[in-house]
């Protein structure tokens, strides 16, 4: 932390009731050590809505009494919010816990658990003071798009000159990802995702829409803890769950493992019941090549400025786990009696 923006974080704490000792950069986030307790400090840089939401969606959670979130604090003038130039500050409590290990079966099964509760206590969220992004019934949108996207990425790749190692390997498979989106957005049209949809739309549950390791953190005493509530959008519910679980399906220690996907399902309906209808939207979730397609877009869209090694060796670890993948979504189908 600069001496400047020491500063400047001792002039936001000065509106608030604190015998500050010292300030500690953490991360994104400011940890004030007082003499009796801990607290956090974010910034927002050009985030008054999102610091809002944010708070707003902790005090329904609490209302709810869902204490795995943080308690915002107010100021001594009663704001929730300090804004300064560019930047919006909000304090809460400091939750004394580290990031979920992911590579421990336990932590990834008591996320899930978190997850559910989540959900639960989320539904019914609405507040006139902030608009919440809705996600509802935009999923085959969203596939169709990627899908697109694929499609164009093959198409450049064919018109290419003086291809690299990656273009030539990229080009070679596209047809079997394009197949895999095609398959995913088939069956997603051949469930009940809208009717599903229409269902949800009058519950109003709200997502967190990033739920990963970085977002979860576990305390030896208190259990675990759900920060970082600025990307939450009103969604199905499943849909956070088919997230969760395809990225740790991707993670080493678990690569397309379906007792462990079993297992994670099997946590989550226990307290958050999944519906029959639900299985279709979860396996299409699966299926869909996000890993493939986000490369391409790295590549082709958004021409990230990476070697072309570290192109080429990421490609070839979602190739590698081509195979297996097949096994699991084998796996889910049977296991599920889907009719795809």
């Amino acid at each position: 932390m600069t001496f400047l923006e020491q500063l400047e974080i001792e002039k936001i704490l000065k509106q608030y009731s604190l015998n500050v000792i010292n300030i500690q950069k953490i991360r994104s986030v400011y940890k004030i050590n007082t003499p009796n307790d801990c607290y956090c400090l974010k910034k927002i840089g050009n985030g008054e809505k999102r610091a809002i939401k944010s708070i707003n969606i902790m005090e329904y959670l609490r209302m709810k009494g869902f204490n795995k979130v943080a308690k915002p604090i107010r100021s001594i003038s009663g704001e929730m919010i300090i804004q300064r130039k560019n930047s919006t500050y909000y304090l809460t409590n400091w939750i004394n816990a580290d990031e979920v290990n992911f590579n421990v079966s336990e932590h990834i099964i008591d996320s899930v658990t978190l997850l559910a509760e989540f959900h639960n206590k989320a539904k019914g969220f609405y507040s006139k003071k902030i608009k919440i992004k809705n996600n509802i019934g935009k999923l085959p949108k969203i596939f169709s798009d990627k899908l697109n996207s694929l499609n164009s990425f093959k198409d450049y790749l064919k018109n290419k000159d003086n291809k690299n190692d990656f273009d030539n390997l990229y080009y070679n498979n596209v047809d079997y990802y394009i197949n895999q989106a095609q398959q995913a957005l088939n069956i997603l049209r051949n469930s009940n995702y809208n009717t599903l949809c229409e269902e949800y739309k009058k519950e109003m549950y709200l997502c967190h829409n990033s739920f990963y390791y970085q977002n979860i953190l576990k305390s030896e005493s208190n259990g675990y803890y759900i920060i970082d509530l600025e990307s939450c959008l009103y969604d199905i519910p499943v849909i956070d769950l088919g997230k969760f679980i395809r990225r740790i399906m991707w993670r080493k220690s678990f690569l397309w493992d379906f007792d462990m996907c079993k297992a994670l399902i099997s946590e989550y309906d226990s307290i958050r019941k999944i519906s029959e209808k639900e299985y279709k939207i979860l396996l299409a979730m699966q299926i869909f090549p996000y890993k493939f397609y986000r490369l391409g877009r790295k590549k082709y869209q958004k021409k990230k400025k990476w070697k072309e090694d570290r192109y080429y060796r990421k490609l070839n670890k979602i190739l590698r786990y081509r195979e297996a993948k097949e096994i699991f979504i084998e796996k889910f189908i049977e296991n599920y009696s889907i009719k795809t």
